[in-house]
């Protein structure tokens, strides 16, 4: 009303919004980007047309001159990974063989598989639950192992599971409470009984005392959601 006039205003309330705002400060100014239309005998150079229209602004040339860093995080994060017994991600193209597939993948290991041998062979870090191993040890991709951290620290993070999973959102808690587990059967292990779920083993360890977090859900739905999502 002020303005006589459209405002669009965004609230930057994530740990990235220091980034967002201060990107600009070397976005450089006001410029126009030209298409060109080629015919349809004639061979595009895509590579001499990004060159031919790219522009940088002063602020931006200085920076990438002095090769000054773009983007830092500290201290690293590392993303947790986890899966049912027998659920890992398997990517394949719809080309490819099927048998081949399975073949490849047979006794291809994930960072969580990695993760229980880890705690047979190393005794220093079975005192630490899944989210808790990366301040101390770093995962190799391509050798698929844990070995441990010879210097600095990093942070773990478990990948975000919503409760309609089921038996994989339980899972996600018990990794937060669970220590030097093995196998599968160890996370689902509380006093020495083996539970046949993993809801169970929540309740065994009281983190499902009340539906709080259920409740919680169902509210924030009531609020976010449409009248089809509710139904």
């Amino acid at each position: 009303m002020k303005y006589q006039a459209h405002v669009n205003i965004e609230y930057c309330n994530k740990s990235n919004c220091i980034k967002y705002l201060f990107k600009y400060i070397n976005k450089g100014v006001d410029r126009v980007t030209a298409t060109l239309q080629a015919c349809d005998d004639e061979c595009v150079d895509e590579i001499k047309q990004y060159y031919d229209c790219r522009f940088l602004s002063p602020s931006e040339s200085i920076w990438r001159i002095f090769a000054y860093q773009i983007h830092k995080r500290s201290p690293p994060v590392t993303r947790l990974t986890f899966h049912l017994a027998g659920k890992q991600r398997v990517v394949f193209k719809d080309s490819s063989n099927l048998k081949s597939v399975l073949k490849r993948n047979n006794s291809k290991g994930t960072m969580f598989l990695a993760w229980m041998e880890a705690n047979k062979r190393y005794r220093s870090g079975r005192h630490l639950t899944y989210n808790q191993y990366p301040s101390s040890f770093t995962y190799d991709a391509n050798g698929q192992f844990w070995k441990p951290l010879k210097k600095g620290c990093n942070v773990g993070r478990l990948t975000f599971i919503p409760h309609g999973t089921r038996e994989l959102y339980y899972m996600r808690l018990l990794l937060n409470v669970q220590k030097g587990c093995t196998s599968f059967e160890d996370i689902k292990t509380v006093n020495g009984h083996v539970h046949n779920s993993y809801r169970e083993a929540c309740g065994a360890l009281m983190l499902l005392e009340d539906d709080k977090e259920f409740i919680d859900a169902i509210l924030e739905v009531a609020i976010l959601g449409s009248g089809v999502t509710i139904r």
